[in-house]
């Protein structure tokens, strides 16, 4: 048998694919790649992890973990610490199943976390215990590297997949505006997607009213929902105050998120923090200019289309890049922005990930195949 083309079974948790396609559009890129994905939807509160692993009809040889908020919960400190034990035996179970462990970090931190000691003790010991760690850009690796002690000949670079033809085609920008009940004549800046404090859409509201003077001919749309109710009502009374601003708290159905990008000329981002922007990489997937600041994988993420990068060291970072955007040509950054998401194939971030998959699976295995 040749070992090196054998299909790999691997079990990709946890399972958001309701809420968010980048597990499925990772699952389909795989698959073309000698590797059978499955996913376990139950949660079983006793070591869910390994107990998702023994539930598969085909033992994996692969765990692909993703976000760790899934099984880290808890709002108090013995809680919590509780949870961190529980998933750290729930990895060694697994592994000690034959199962070897990939880990996607996503985060720098779950954001707005509690209890950041623990949180920080939880990723340094999975990333020990995994085989492979998979990054989506050299910021984040490197970030890693000054915060935590792992080996990292075991990690990998791998981008975050484009959201192309995946929430339907963009249409005429007056006609989408017209469906959304936008003005036709002004310049519309958007921020959609979950509403949460990390995304500073505080201080993009006090900037927006502060500066309305260079924005009198703009529009703000914030477009999204939060399971915060306390900040909901804070984020709605701010932005009441502000001028020329449309707030949509409500979800926004898969099947309009296409009319939002279409209406937008332009996607504003005020990070607080972040290592990976999902919101970034949909504004690219419809060729949007982005307004957001130069930290985590973004200067990456966006390569030459950084006109409207900003410095968040800067007092006015934020309201300098705002003025600026009055005044670019969108159709020239439009077309930057369109050549750095054809970066971000999925058949080939399908491929990679895959050899990750072997990588780390046949690499216990190595006498087993000079001998095949």
């Amino acid at each position: 048998m040749n070992t090196q083309t054998a299909l790999l079974n691997v079990l990709m948790l946890p399972d958001y694919r309701e809420g968010n396609p980048y597990q499925q559009l990772l699952a389909d890129a795989i698959a073309a790649n000698d590797s059978k994905i499955h996913f376990y939807s139950d949660y079983r509160r006793v070591f869910p992890i390994f107990r998702a692993v023994q539930s598969c009809a085909q033992h994996p040889e692969v765990l692909h973990l993703h976000w760790l908020e899934k099984y880290l919960r808890g709002d108090t400190l013995l809680l919590r610490g509780t949870y961190a034990l529980k998933l750290i035996i729930d990895l060694l179970l697994t592994r000690a199943s034959g199962t070897r462990i990939v880990w996607s970090i996503h985060n720098q931190l779950e954001h707005d976390t509690k209890f950041p000691s623990i949180d920080r003790w939880v990723r340094q010991t999975v990333m020990r215990l995994a085989d492979r760690l998979i990054f989506h850009n050299h910021v984040a690796l490197n970030q890693y590297q000054q915060h935590y002690d792992f080996d990292s000949s075991k990690a990998e670079i791998i981008p975050h997949g484009h959201y192309r033809a995946v929430y339907g085609s963009a249409i005429d920008s007056t006609e989408a505006r017209r469906l959304l009940h936008l003005p036709t004549n002004r310049r519309i800046y958007l921020n959609l997607g979950m509403l949460k404090p990390y995304k500073g859409l505080e201080q993009l509201l006090q900037v927006w009213q502060a500066h309305q003077a260079d924005l009198q001919d703009s529009t703000l749309v914030i477009a999204g929902q939060s399971f915060d109710p306390v900040y909901l009502e804070k984020l709605a009374e701010l932005a009441a105050r502000t001028d020329n601003v449309v707030f949509y708290p409500q979800f926004v159905e898969n099947d309009r998120i296409h009319l939002y990008l279409s209406a937008a000329d332009v996607v504003v981002l005020p990070y607080k923090n972040i290592l990976t922007s999902g919101s970034a990489i949909l504004a690219m997937s419809f060729g949007k200019p982005i307004i957001a600041p130069r930290i985590g994988g973004i200067p990456e993420l966006v390569g030459t289309a950084d006109a409207l990068l900003y410095d968040t060291n800067h007092p006015e970072g934020l309201a300098i890049a705002l003025k600026k955007s009055t005044a670019i040509d969108f159709s020239q950054l439009h077309s930057q922005i369109t050549m750095m998401c054809d970066r971000l194939e999925w058949s080939s971030i399908g491929a990679k990930t895959a050899e990750v998959y072997r990588s780390c699976w046949i690499s216990d295995r190595l006498p087993e195949v000079q001998k095949s």
